[in-house]
């Protein structure tokens, strides 16, 4: 069963197709979380919000906007950005990535399904191949939960630039998703 089948069967309200979903992104989405909150009960906790948003707004969603997983990340990471500033760890989360961003890859515990594997495998490469000042300020907005105005005072850069790296970083990946 295809996502787009999954999710106009969830827009029904059939909690087989939210069995299904779960069963293929949970990992994904557990990593993702994870990753910006440091904290295996909390990224529980978050992938719990995050599904269940995804059944109370299925209608919300849009293919023409772009794919289904998509649609989940982005999901995933505003429900875990929102967990993070409700601890107030942003500050540290930074202190602890930015000096040092050679270990600052993404890392996906990842299904079984041996496509979804391939989708993530080419997505943490696409992320990887971006130029280190995209790949930079889209993890600190992605990961680290800041705006672009953050963005901008953290690394002494002008608001301008960080929103066209963050833009040019953001093309080239949805480009790398669509070739695939």
């Amino acid at each position: 069963m295809d996502d787009q089948v999954l999710i106009d069967r969830i827009k029904r309200r059939d909690q087989e197709a939210m069995v299904a979903l779960h069963a293929r992104y949970a990992d994904l989405m557990y990593s993702i979380a994870y990753r910006v909150l440091e904290d295996g009960s909390s990224a529980e906790e978050c992938v719990q919000d995050a599904f269940m948003k995804v059944w109370q707004s299925a209608a919300q969603f849009d293919p023409k906007r772009g794919p289904l997983i998509a649609w989940l990340i982005g999901i995933t990471r505003n429900v875990s950005i929102d967990k993070l500033r409700q601890r107030g760890r942003q500050r540290a989360f930074l202190q602890e990535q930015l000096p040092d961003d050679s270990g600052n890859e993404l890392s996906f515990n990842l299904p079984t399904d041996w496509q979804d594997r391939e989708r993530a495998d080419g997505l943490r490469f696409a992320v990887q191949a971006l130029p280190a000042e995209q790949r930079l300020v889209i993890e600190l907005s992605y990961y680290g939960g800041m705006s672009q105005s953050e963005i901008s005072e953290q690394l002494s850069v002008p608001l301008g630039t960080v929103k066209t790296r963050m833009r040019l970083g953001m093309q080239k990946l949805r480009d790398a998703w669509l070739q695939d």
